[in-house]
Order: C-alpha cells, then sequence, then structure tokens
C-alpha cells in the first residue's frame, strides 16, 4: 500500500477522532494475556477492549465484515455494504428486514480491510439513546494478526462524556459479549 495512501487514512481517521472530541488516541492496545479472554484495556475517556481469536486475520475480518460472517455470530439478521459510507443493518429480530425503524444501522466511515473499520451508529432502536448522543460516539475496530492463526481484535469507543456514564457501561458490557460471540464462532468454525 502506498505510503502517501495510508497517511492519507490515518489523517483522515485523526480528523475525524478530533471531531469527537478527542485530542489523541493510540490505535494500538497491549495484547490480551489469554487467547479467547476479552480484556478491558481503558474504561474512560476511551474505553477500549481487546480479545486475542485463535484464527487468521482473513477470517475475522470477513466475521465482521460480511453478511453471511455478521449473522454467523451477531445477530440473525445483518445486510453489510461494506465500502466507505456504506453500512452494516442488524436486528435481532428474526424477522427483520431492511429498512426497518427498530434496525441497528451503523455507517462504516473508514476502513482498511484485515486493520481497522470506523463505524457510527446512525440508527437505533427507538428508545435506546438519543441522537446527540449517538452523533458524538464512534467505534474504532481494529484487526491485528498476531501470528498466522491468531488475531487481536481491539474495540474502542471515542466521544464519551462525563455524563455518558450508563451508555459507556452499557458498551462495555455489550462489546465484551460481542467479542466472546465472535471468539466463540470463529473457534467453533476452526474445530469443524
Amino acid at each position: 500500500m502506498p505510503k502517501f495512501f495510508s497517511r492519507t487514512v490515518i489523517a483522515g481517521l485523526s480528523l475525524v477522532l478530533a471531531a469527537c472530541g478527542q485530542s489523541s488516541i493510540s490505535l494500538s492496545a497491549a495484547p490480551p494475556e489469554t487467547t479467547g479472554e476479552v480484556q478491558t484495556l481503558s474504561e474512560f475517556p476511551i474505553p477500549t477492549q481487546a480479545i486475542a481469536i485463535a484464527a487468521p486475520v482473513e477470517d475475522v475480518w470477513a466475521a465482521f465484515t460480511t453478511s453471511e460472517g455478521y449473522q454467523a455470530w451477531a445477530s440473525p439478521f445483518a445486510v453489510i455494504d461494506l465500502r466507505v459510507n456504506g453500512t452494516i443493518e442488524a436486528s435481532y429480530a428474526d424477522d427483520a428486514t431492511v429498512g426497518d425503524p427498530a434496525n441497528i444501522v451503523i455507517s462504516i466511515l473508514a476502513y482498511l480491510p484485515e486493520q481497522f473499520l470506523v463505524l457510527k451508529t446512525i440508527q437505533a432502536p427507538p428508545d435506546f439513546a438519543s441522537q446527540d448522543v449517538l452523533d458524538r460516539l464512534v467505534s474504532v475496530v481494529e484487526f491485528e494478526s498476531l501470528e498466522p492463526n491468531l488475531t487481536r481484535v481491539t474495540i474502542s469507543g471515542v466521544g464519551y462524556t462525563d455524563e455518558d456514564s450508563p451508555m459507556r457501561e452499557f458498551f462495555l458490557q455489550a462489546n465484551a459479549w460481542s467479542l466472546g460471540q465472535l471468539n466463540a464462532h470463529l473457534t467453533e468454525a476452526a474445530s469443524e
């Protein structure tokens, strides 16, 4: 990948993070000590959690960025349009369809294949959170190949304020659950 492109993407990511009120963020986290164990690396101001999954980075990426892969571990309904300004539209309802107002719709702000995603929730189920809160929160999901069959996934939430403690706590639990589900799915797939 050309250095100019990498620097442009990182500069763009820095602008996104700065717009969310964060002056700096480290995009590399300390490695989890145990494979398959979710570790909370930071709770505030940028909640960060990571897990090392015994699977190649391309498998972890596909599970996170394809409709079929996402449905296997995250939600029974998911439609993913992987591109800048594309979306992840998902629901925990088996009978959900595209465009349902109760669906979760996440915008893909930026990505580098098998390296990172920058995501912003643009629609949540009714009564979940105010649009003001959703507008300032961004998630950065990093994928790092540690070995041929070992990948670290790190999720960081950017844009939280002191007043967002209940939302931050909710996402610390939800992201830990999600990382655990992703790990369980890929571990099971590897044993088949």
